[in-house]
């Protein structure tokens, strides 16, 4: 570990050479340091989310989320336990942006849109329209998502458009904050070590302009597949941003490991592996979660339990009546259905590549 002074209170202390922006452990000043001059500019737009769980909330939590979902309730405490858990504040860069989209296609003459002009060929109907959209855009201040588990798909769009990106419009991802509890972006406050408790503080890794670069092809992108779902085959697309302000902000979350061992018959179908949650440490939502069925244990319960149904039927068949080797098809079909979608590859979205099915422009 190396040293370096603090730019505001001058006190040393030891720095991680990966951080862009160094906090004083003393006065919580935020500085970067230009390795060129050596000269240290100081942060003002640094703020903090304080958390508002404990560790030992944590698993009335877990408990009150499980017995919402899970169709045996009164067994949560028997079958369900926390394996382990630990909290974390995350640097954000919160990129204030308005985002204006214009885009044109065509569609098959039987849809028609609102407030677009129409021109008719054969068998389409050209359209083109624009709309616009304000956001504060969060992007994770660390090198990588993957460094904790969860972190890589936050944003759930409204439109239901596919997300491959890390980055999300603030306001919505993070969860709906209790009744007469600011909202998570309102209850900022500038950044003091205190005010994050007991929870360690990660440091600031990615670059203003890095964000901004990566804001702007995330909000492009994000704006491309709205226009795209507003058309049958989008041919012009054209996104103007604009950015309005960007500060960073270090946001709570806890992540939390959890066993599933069912007391049930489901004990014979389920995958023993350990499972994860993503909690937003001050509205105290469920962003990611593993569920405890999954869908191919769910597939895989199915396809046994119709198997021998399939070869019941078929011995009742035999030696009882013939018409019972209805019910045998009836549940092989099911079970080979099972596992043919037990099989199934994941086909990739059309709308992931550009010029082929959807022809678009490469």
């Amino acid at each position: 570990m190396f040293e370096i002074s603090c730019a505001s209170c001058q006190a040393s202390f030891e720095y991680n050479t990966e951080d862009y922006i160094h906090l004083c452990p003393f006065c919580s000043t935020g500085f970067v340091v230009d390795s060129e001059e050596g000269s240290k500019e100081i942060v003002g737009d640094h703020y903090i989310v304080p958390p508002r769980i404990q560790k030992e909330q944590m698993e009335d939590i877990f408990m009150d989320w499980i017995s919402s979902r899970y169709h045996r309730p009164d067994k949560t405490k028997n079958e369900f336990r926390i394996l382990g858990s630990y909290g974390i504040m995350l640097p954000y860069w919160v990129v204030s942006v308005e985002a204006h989209t214009f885009w044109s296609g065509h569609s098959a003459k039987a849809n028609s849109y609102s407030n677009q002009s129409h021109e008719l060929a054969a068998g389409f109907v050209r359209e083109e329209g624009k709309f616009s959209r304000r956001y504060r855009w969060g992007i994770l201040g660390r090198r990588s998502p993957k460094e904790h588990w969860g972190l890589e798909r936050l944003h759930h769009p409204r439109e239901g458009v596919m997300v491959d990106w890390d980055g999300f419009p603030f306001d919505e991802a993070m969860g709906k904050e209790d009744d007469g509890e600011k909202k998570i972006y309102d209850s900022k406050m500038p950044f003091k070590f205190e005010h994050a408790g007991s929870l360690p503080i990660s440091g600031i890794q990615i670059k203003e302009n890095q964000a901004i670069m990566r804001v702007r092809d995330q909000v492009t992108e994000f704006h491309r597949r709205i226009a795209k779902s507003k058309i049958g085959t989008l041919y012009e697309h054209r996104t103007e941003i604009e950015i309005i302000g960007i500060h960073v902000v270090h946001v709570p979350f806890w992540f939390v490991r959890y066993a599933f061992t069912p007391q049930s018959v489901f004990k014979y179908f389920t995958t023993l592996r350990e499972r994860k949650i993503l909690i937003q440490g001050y509205t105290k939502a469920i962003l990611e979660a593993e569920l405890p069925l999954s869908k191919s244990d769910k597939v895989m319960t199915n396809m046994i339990v119709c198997c021998t149904l399939a070869f019941v039927s078929l011995a009742m068949a035999v030696f009882l009546h013939p018409l019972l080797f209805l019910l045998f098809v009836m549940f092989m079909t099911v079970a080979v259905f099972s596992a043919w979608k037990m099989l199934k590859k994941e086909q990739p979205d059309p709308d992931l590549i550009p010029g082929k099915d959807n022809k678009e422009p490469a």
